[in-house]
């Protein structure tokens, strides 16, 4: 079963035979036991928020808001909701709350409904960040904060509340399982708009890699890495006899390819693992904030190879990334007289030869 995952949750009844009940008691078997499946969901769910927080943690400070990053939030929310129903679920066993009973059973159904809605939020996501980035990168159309706070937080309302009902209102087959009754068993959804998604994403990558090899090789050799402020800084030489600004598509594309991987390099690596491991990530971790952020980078840089040799961009749009300076990267390709503002900002120390 291709989109499917299986959890298998047995109970110690199940396992008894009509020997080991008698008068009615069942006869504690002796044999170990291992962790329970919900304790071992329990504990997935919990390292995902432990690894929301600390992606929160590590961001650059002084991010612009975006529809991605609304979208970050929302999904970080989501999960810690999921964790503390199914943890209480968990532990009190059995239990109601204004007249509606929750059991055991519903651990699987609140982490079944949450796959199924994460699994198909992946295209309409991207879809709607391209969007975002193209009207307010490509085309500079500019809005006041507080009416974009107010249409993202609208719009990601509006996404999860109809992927909720979508998800609700579908029917949801159960496979038989040889060896296995279906009451015991708890599927979780593979979504295949990851897996489509991420090969876009990664064969774009190195389809880019591919056309700009030349610069990338050259960028290279002429690479050097200092520190500075604390931080580790990539210097890299153009020819001497280049003005401002520097000339060239693919030397741009570079630049963007260079910084892109220097940050999200790791990830791609990660991407290209699961592709030849031909592995099946249930969505309930498929969908999780760094790859929502890694889609964020790559929209910019996309949207930012689209906006050249017109890069009349402020610091705002830079901002937007909150784990790339996409600012040091552009600053060399953009006309004096919009660079300069740009300039003024950079810290005193820092010189543009």
């Amino acid at each position: 079963m291709p989109n499917n995952i299986i959890f298998a949750s047995i109970s110690a009844a199940a396992n008894t035979s009509d020997l080991d009940v008698m008068n009615g008691h069942e006869v504690l078997l002796k044999e170990p036991q291992w962790m329970e499946p919900s304790c071992l969901l329990i504990l997935i769910i919990a390292g995902k928020v432990i690894m929301n927080i600390f992606i929160f943690g590590a961001r650059h400070q002084n991010v612009t808001s975006s529809f991605l990053g609304y979208c970050c939030v929302s999904l970080a929310a989501v999960d810690f909701a999921l964790l503390f129903a199914i943890a209480l679920i968990h532990y009190f066993q059995d239990f109601s709350v204004l007249g509606v009973r929750f059991t055991v059973y519903h651990i699987c159904l609140f982490t079944q409904i949450i796959s199924r809605t994460y699994g198909i939020l992946h295209f309409p996501i991207f879809l709607a960040s391209g969007l975002d980035y193209y009207f307010t990168i490509v085309k500079s159309i500019k809005i006041s904060w507080i009416y974009t706070g107010l249409l993202y937080t609208f719009y990601v309302l509006l996404l999860w509340i109809i992927a909720f009902v979508y998800v609700l209102r579908s029917p949801i087959d159960s496979p038989a399982v040889e060896g296995y009754e279906s009451k015991y068993l708890c599927i979780f959804y593979v979504s295949k708009q990851s897996f489509y998604l991420s090969a876009a994403l990664v064969f774009t990558v190195f389809l880019t890699l591919a056309v700009c090899c030349c610069e990338i090789v050259s960028f290279v050799k002429s690479h050097k890495v200092i520190s500075f402020a604390n931080n580790t800084v990539i210097l890299i030489s153009f020819p001497s006899e280049e003005q401002w600004p520097i000339q060239g598509q693919k030397r741009f594309l570079a630049c963007l390819l260079f910084s892109f991987l220097g940050t999200w390099g790791p990830y791609v690596i990660l991407q290209i693992i699961i592709f030849a491991l031909c592995a099946h990530i249930p969505a309930y971790m498929d969908m999780n904030v760094p790859w929502l952020y890694f889609m964020n980078s790559f929209l910019i840089a996309v949207s930012l190879a689209l906006k050249y040799p017109d890069l009349s961009v402020t610091e705002k749009t830079f901002s937007a990334d909150p784990f790339i300076g996409w600012k040091y990267c552009a600053l060399p390709f953009m006309n004096a007289d919009k660079g300069v503002p740009l300039l003024n900002k950079l810290p005193s120390a820092v010189r543009i030869v």
